[in-house]
């Protein structure tokens, strides 16, 4: 999965998360919990996914692209 594909569930996830209440200045300045959403393309084993998943939460972090075999589909930001 590319960066600008994901990148935009990002930003629909902060926009939902502001329009429920939430604080633009805890979204800047806070680590909000947040729960990550994947699929993946096959059936893998669970310590598999974990690799996918860790692997995954690095390239958002550096906004390079997702490995092979993960998607990210929703990310749900915490109050």
């Amino acid at each position: 999965m590319k960066y600008q594909e994901y990148e935009n569930i990002l930003k629909e996830a902060l926009l939902e998360y502001l329009q429920s209440g939430g604080s633009l200045v805890d979204a800047a300045l806070k680590d909000i919990p947040k729960e990550y959403i994947y699929e993946f393309d096959k059936k893998y084993p669970e310590d598999t996914k974990k690799q996918l998943i860790d692997k995954a939460h690095r390239a958002m972090r550096m906004k390079k692209d997702l490995p092979e075999g993960i998607r990210l589909v929703k990310v749900i930001l915490k109050k």
